[in-house]
């Protein structure tokens, strides 16, 4: 690169040569008169300034090295009808499943604040790649030092374990629009290992996430899934009026607030097409819904 002011360009130095001949040969361009001159005085173009700025550098991945999970609802599915004194009530199973290279792990802090009564901090914990080669070895890859806080863990009431709060928000819409008739914004989950993704590669071969108490950590390994039946309390949604035998869509998505670190946050969700005639579930096309 040229130095300012020390070095000045090829063309500028063929013009000072070039005015330097014509000086000394008494050629050069004719005056007004059309009588030629005897000496032509030329300067020299100025020296280039550079312009380039230094590139500023790319900031570092936080999480380069490290096995994340990725989490995402499945298709409802065992949907029925249930009636009640106050309506109907459509219920569905859902399911929680983990197709990221490395674990969701949860660990509670009993003892912290920052939560509502009867709950408490949870942390999430990411392991890192030991060997770089981005799959999750039970026993060879570690996990991070870095706790990551995601929320609160809390007491279910009548599953009577604890769950991670707002793991989950269900909604029922018409299709062709997007403002849900009727929605729960926060389903809490006991995170645990029930049974693989289908066609997934065994990372991990056996449940390794299984009891929800106070104490202990919560998570679903990468491959597996926590389902959830429809019989459990939370897996409804009351029914509006004004719905029968119209096309509906029915949407569930995984970490809705996106606290978890995941990654992907684009794929959480997934929509089924229904149609409702009494008390019989009708499975549609689910392209009106996209």
């Amino acid at each position: 690169m040229n130095r300012p002011g020390r070095l000045v360009t090829g063309a500028a130095a063929a013009l000072v040569l070039v005015a330097a001949a014509l000086a000394v040969s008494g050629e050069g361009g004719g005056t007004e008169d059309g009588s030629s001159s005897s000496s032509v005085t030329t300067s020299p173009s100025p020296s280039p300034t550079s312009t380039t700025t230094p590139s500023p550098s790319p900031t570092p991945d936080p999480y380069e090295g490290m096995l994340l999970p990725n989490m995402r609802s499945l298709n409802a599915f065992q949907l029925q009808i249930e009636r009640t004194g106050k309506g109907r009530l459509l219920r569905f199973a859902a399911a929680l499943a983990n197709l990221g290279p490395g674990p969701l792990l949860l660990l509670p802090r009993p003892d912290g604040d920052g939560c509502g009564r009867r709950q408490h901090p949870a942390f999430q914990r990411v392991y890192r790649d030991a060997n770089l080669d981005e799959r999750y070895r039970l026993g060879r890859d570690r996990v991070a030092g870095r706790r990551l806080e995601v929320g609160c863990m809390v007491r279910h009431p009548t599953h009577d374990h604890w769950h991670f709060d707002a793991m989950a928000r269900y909604s029922l819409r018409l299709a062709g629009t997007h403002e849900p008739l009727v929605a729960r914004n926060k389903v809490s989950f006991c995170l645990r290992d029930n049974r693989r993704v289908p066609g997934s590669p065994r990372v991990v071969r056996r449940e390794h996430f299984g009891d929800c108490t106070r104490r202990t950590r919560q998570g679903i390994s990468p491959g597996w899934v926590d389902v959830y039946s429809a019989d459990l309390d939370g897996q409804s949604l009351r029914l509006p009026r004004g719905v029968e035998g119209r096309q509906l869509c029915l949407d569930l998505e995984a970490d809705p607030r996106e606290v978890l670190t995941e990654t992907d946050e684009t794929d959480n969700a997934a929509t089924i097409g229904i149609r409702i005639r009494g008390n019989r579930v009708q499975r549609t096309s689910p392209e009106a819904c996209r």
